[in-house]
């Protein structure tokens, strides 16, 4: 059964869909504002999926493991369709644990457990995210964060501050199979701030190296700061549907990508993928801060 668990501090509240758990609202108890995207699915029906098992789409939507070859996989994997359980919760904390699904192994053969974490400090919100191998052979996945976060009137006049000495930043394109193309594009940063424009995405996502960057704080068109974002990843996703002059950004720390264009190799030898051998895990957060 869907339902939605809150939590609460004096700073702030957040409720969690176990569809996914998702975090679907992150509100100030002060002003009472909401700083999630609401999930409109004129715009875009989601507000903060987990990608896992994959972070984007794969080279013709299939992996080869073990001379085996895994063919219809969605985009950014199965967890953000998938049921969990509230495996825990506390004062200032949530967690959620992935229930077991026949459907979703036959394409993703491996042994694991994924356990997603909410906990509240102060104006903060950590979201904790542990894989653990409970196999015998070694695994490979992806994981990563797609959080939407309102922007009142539209991106345009919004701004990222990248928290970097750059005067530029160079993003990856997506191509029109939504895989990692040959292509770049490089947006000019005023004191290390990428100033969005709609037409930014009109080719989908700008991906970017996450060396460097470890803090984004989204300003409003007024310039004052909204909130940011807090990790420690190897790239970076940013989006905002296109031709659409949707009112959310996404700001997405990613272990893990789509593959590159022509990709076709093991799964093991992905880009960017991480691997977890037989009883090991793998524990990663980042932090949103209400500002």
């Amino acid at each position: 059964m869907m339902g939605i668990v809150e939590l609460k501090n004096d700073k702030i509240a957040i409720k969690v869909n176990t569809h996914g758990a998702e975090l679907v609202s992150l509100k100030s108890i002060e002003t009472d504002r909401e700083y999630m995207w609401c999930g409109d699915a004129e715009y875009w029906g989601r507000v903060s999926p987990v990608l896992f098992p994959f972070v984007g789409k794969l080279e013709g939507q299939r992996y080869r493991h073990n001379g085996v070859v895994y063919e219809n996989i969605p985009q950014h994997g199965f967890a953000r369709d998938s049921e969990f359980v509230v495996g825990g919760q506390t004062g200032d904390t949530l967690l959620f644990v992935l229930e077991k699904n026949d459907t979703w192994q036959k394409s993703y053969p491996f042994d694991f457990s994924l356990c997603i974490g909410y906990r509240l400090e102060g104006s903060s919100v950590h979201v904790m995210w542990t894989v653990v191998n409970e196999g015998t052979d070694t695994i490979h996945f992806s994981i990563g964060a797609h959080p939407a976060f309102a922007c009142e009137g539209g991106i345009g006049g919004y701004s990222l501050d990248m928290h970097t000495g750059k005067n530029e930043i160079e993003c990856g394109l997506l191509t029109a199979n939504g895989v990692l193309g040959d292509r770049t594009v490089t947006h000019r940063l005023t004191d290390g701030v990428l100033k969005l424009r709609d037409e930014m995405f009109d080719e989908d996502a700008l991906i970017m190296d996450g060396k460097g960057i470890n803090t984004i704080t989204l300003r409003n068109s007024s310039d004052a700061p909204v909130l940011q974002l807090r990790f420690d990843v190897p790239q970076i996703g940013i989006w905002s549907p296109a031709k659409k002059h949707a009112p959310f950004v996404c700001i997405e720390p990613w272990f893990g990508r789509c593959d590159r264009e022509g990709y076709d190799g093991d799964l093991a030898d992905r880009e960017y993928s991480n691997s977890l051998e037989a009883g090991h895990s793998f524990s990663k957060e980042y932090v949103i801060d209400i500002l």
